[in-house]
């Protein structure tokens, strides 16, 4: 169950950090600039994918935290669609050459690449390795 409460705090940050970080997009106070061309329009589409991330990330926390046994589904979902973003950003930044930036910004958003892809992974190992606690 250690596991599985680990899950939920992290889920929960992790859905409240991206809600953060759209907010603070939206407001101009994170400006998003084109390092290279099109990076723009590329973060900016964004949106949608990362409001599914911040759905299911409450749902698991949440459902986790209430014992549900719909956490696990929610679980596996954030997992998959972490992994999915940590994949895609990882390839944008070899294709478009940004894996070769050492800025601040390049270096936070290649964190956030592997965070995606380890996280994830891990989510859905533990949920999928729990799942019969809540058969």
């Amino acid at each position: 169950m250690k596991a599985m409460r680990f899950v939920s705090l992290i889920s929960l940050i992790t859905g409240f950090s991206i809600l953060l970080q759209w907010i603070l997009t939206w407001l101009n106070i994170f400006p998003v600039e084109d390092t290279v061309p099109g990076f723009k329009n590329y973060l900016l589409a964004f949106q949608l994918p990362d409001l599914w991330l911040v759905f299911t990330s409450i749902l698991t926390g949440v459902s986790i935290f209430k014992k549900k046994e719909i956490s696990v589904f929610f679980g596996i979902a954030l997992g998959s669609s972490m992994l999915f973003f940590g994949l895609y950003a990882l390839l944008y930044d070899i294709v478009t050459g940004l894996i070769l930036e050492i800025k601040a910004g390049e270096i936070f958003g290649k964190g956030v690449t592997v965070y995606n892809i380890v996280v994830g992974i891990i989510i859905m190992i533990i949920c999928w390795k729990n799942r019969k606690m809540f058969l």
